[in-house]
């Protein structure tokens, strides 16, 4: 094997490298501080939650995180819920696009307005920069949808050339 192509070879590794620390580095991270009286209810309009980003909830006794079914969430039904935490921090991860509805279940508290629907996009849209209600969030950093793309065409186009040689 020539020594351009040894080059070459690990240029393209490199890249796919830098790639992949750039698309971990993409994903945000969100928190909202879990208290009754709090304002969730306009926090998706001003949050852009991506795939990939996390929300974190912060909270203290008597709270929960219980995420429901949509007709759950309307109705501040509890018989059923997909998951339930009252452990004081409750980090949840995003792994694709749609709404999922979270909920305290102590006391009123849902029906008070302690609940949230968090709609999460491909959108690689950077956050807004209000912070609405009891709810703040920390960011890192870009998207990670456009740079799993870049991924796959340098990692295409960077084969192509290897075997060219």
């Amino acid at each position: 094997m020539s020594s351009s192509s040894s080059s070459l070879k690990a240029l393209v590794a490199f890249m796919a490298v830098a790639t992949v620390a750039e698309l971990a580095a993409g994903s945000k991270t969100w928190a909202i501080k879990w208290a009754s009286g709090g304002n969730y209810g306009d926090w998706s309009s001003k949050n852009t939650v991506a795939v990939g980003d996390s929300v974190v909830f912060t909270y203290g006794t008597p709270h929960t995180v219980d995420e429901l079914s949509a007709a759950d969430y309307t109705a501040c039904s509890f018989a059923a819920p997909l998951s339930s935490d009252a452990g004081g921090s409750t980090t949840v991860v995003f792994d694709k696009p749609g709404t999922r509805y979270f909920a305290c279940s102590s006391g009123s508290h849902c029906s008070m307005g302690q609940k949230v629907a968090i709609t999460v996009s491909n959108s690689t849209a950077p956050p807004s920069s209000s912070k609405g209600g009891s709810s703040s969030y920390g960011a890192a950093a870009g998207g990670g949808a456009e740079l799993a793309s870049k991924l796959v065409v340098g990692l295409a186009v960077g084969a192509g050339a290897i075997l060219a040689l």
